[in-house]
């Protein structure tokens, strides 16, 4: 009895520090909580790679960017856009060529002829609402068929200024009875010299032989020092024969 009583002390405070025991229920909802823990866990980890790889493609794009330098010039001058070189095709040297250089030095007594420009005329060149021939500086044959004085006029800012008035030669050696306005033209990416005031009512009267995509070579030549400019079409349009 007394030994039963001494057990009854002792073992007390050890069963009232047991856990009690888990019940079925207990444990079902333990396991659903610990699964609902992993796939909050699951989650923040996927969002945080998918982050980290668009941190990567961002950092990848921007190493792949030429960056454009803003520095001005040492001289502090803005700088000049320089005309890319467009790529030539041989000069063609033929008939048409020929009898354009006799008619220029023979019947109009015209001297300092030079090559300007060899292009395929481009729609926009045929066109009323344009009215001009566009002859482009990358373009050019060579630039040395102006005096110094005519590059000052078209240089002038004032538009109405700065304009010089020539004669042309059409494909058919004939003087045009119009006078042309030689102009330069400041594009985005080039400088254009252009013929116009009359070029279209020119093209309409020649437009057998001025058809687009047609190769033509424009010279400059000078007679009594006034400059002058003659078209050759050195590509024959189709349906057409050699000029006469």
């Amino acid at each position: 009895m007394i030994q039963e009583s001494i057990d009854r002390i002792i073992m007390s405070p050890i069963r009232r520090r047991m856990k009690p025991e888990l019940t079925a229920e207990d444990i079902y909802y333990m396991r659903k909580i610990e699964e609902l823990a992993n796939e909050r866990l699951r989650f923040f980890r996927e969002k945080e790679l998918h982050e980290q790889h668009a941190k990567e493609r961002n950092k990848s794009k921007a190493k792949s960017k030429r960056p454009r330098s803003t520095s001005a010039p040492e001289d502090g001058q803005p700088r000049r856009k320089v005309p890319k070189k467009a790529v030539r095709t041989p000069v063609v040297s033929n008939e048409a060529t020929e009898r354009l250089k006799e008619f220029v030095v023979n019947e109009l007594k015209g001297t300092d002829m030079k090559l300007v420009i060899q292009k395929n005329l481009y729609h926009s060149d045929t066109i009323q609402s344009q009215n001009r021939l566009s002859m482009p500086m990358n373009q050019l044959e060579t630039d040395d068929f102006l005096t110094v004085d005519e590059k000052k006029i078209l240089d002038i800012k004032n538009p109405k200024e700065n304009e010089i008035e020539v004669s042309l030669v059409g494909p058919t050696l004939e003087m045009y009875c119009l006078p042309m306005k030689l102009k330069m033209w400041h594009m985005a990416s080039t400088m254009n010299y252009v013929l116009k005031t009359h070029w279209f009512e020119f093209w309409e009267d020649n437009a057998e032989y001025l058809q687009e995509d047609v190769k033509i070579q424009v010279w400059s030549f000078r007679i009594d020092e006034k400059l002058c400019f003659a078209i050759a079409c050195v590509d024959e349009p189709d349906g057409q024969d050699d000029v006469a």
